[in-house]
């Protein structure tokens, strides 16, 4: 059987040798023909992913340390957002945020003090991300605060809002894609209370909004020992899979996406996002996303 032949690759590792040929050969990325994996082999993929042991190396750790809502979504968003590039380098950062903020995130950025912490400079701050560019990021989320409101209940008042206005939610960037059951994108929503200049938020109508589609994960997913599950009002069936690096390249090789005309993976868009999360409800119906801990944790593995 094809599933079982799957199976001896993740019990003896002879998956490493054809997923991960030697780079210094010069070996090409070979593929798995789609089908090869069974519906028994990615649910053990997320099984041995999802539990406390991920969260230790990911951005994820930052928002267990918290208690009050307003400083568990605060903190998600932050670390989301900021989770481009090595793994370290992002946590690092982020902690250099939490040492400034104190006890209550929320309260530094709804008190103003970031403005000291991010004068409005172009100096780097973390890769392309400038001190600006932060100032801006925070300026939004305490305008969000001064309203009164957690994250989750204003962007849940627009995304109610906006899903009932069919004259919007027809319209610009909404317009581009539906979730599965039809309503708008609740990545888009979020995306567009942020400026353009503030380039840590993508604002493309056919952008993967990959860190964004992360922390969407980690708020809407429940009965999960990394996801949070503080925001029961949207579907799980309407997130889409972040296309973070790791995850591309396994879902490519693994069949579920085809390669590029180059051989290499595809670019990451809205159109993929929606294209891998609706085969990966063959494997996780009521729950697609989980499939991104199979994908991920695999493709980090082999490091």
């Amino acid at each position: 059987m094809i599933s079982a032949s799957f199976s001896l690759y993740l019990s003896v590792g002879w998956y490493r040798q054809f997923f991960y040929p030697d780079k210094r050969q010069g070996s090409k990325m070979d593929f798995l023909p789609e089908g090869i994996v069974g519906k028994e082999q990615m649910i053990a993929l997320a099984d041995k992913y999802e539990n406390e042991d991920f969260i230790k190396n990911d951005p994820s750790q930052f928002m267990h340390r918290f208690s009050s809502v307003e400083d568990v979504e605060l903190v998600a968003f932050l670390s989301a957002n900021l989770a481009f590039g090595r793994r370290d380098q992002i946590i690092s950062h982020v902690q250099t945020i939490l040492d400034e903020a104190g006890s209550s995130p929320a309260k530094w950025v709804l008190d103003g003090k970031y403005k000291s912490f991010f004068p409005e400079s172009d100096k780097s701050f973390y890769r392309i991300f400038s001190f600006r560019t932060m100032r801006i990021f925070f300026d939004v989320l305490s305008s969000i605060l001064k309203k009164g409101q957690s994250l989750g209940k204003f962007f849940h008042d627009e995304f109610t809002r906006i899903s009932k206005d069919t004259s919007v939610a027809q319209s610009g960037q909404f317009a581009k894609a539906r979730a599965n059951s039809g309503c708008v994108l609740l990545s888009k929503v979020i995306a567009s209370f942020f400026p353009k200049e503030c380039s840590i938020i993508p604002h493309g109508e056919s952008s993967a909004d990959k860190r964004i589609q992360m922390f969407l994960r980690w708020m809407v997913r429940d009965s999960s020992p990394v996801d949070m599950g503080l925001w029961n009002w949207y579907k799980k069936t309407d997130l889409l899979i972040p296309l973070d690096t790791h995850v591309m390249q396994e879902a490519t090789r693994l069949g579920f996406l085809k390669p590029a005309s180059s051989g290499k993976c595809r670019a990451a868009s809205l159109k993929t996002a929606v294209e891998l999360t609706d085969k990966m409800r063959l494997y996780f119906p009521d729950d697609p996303v989980r499939a991104d801990f199979a994908l991920f944790g695999l493709g980090v593995d082999k490091a």
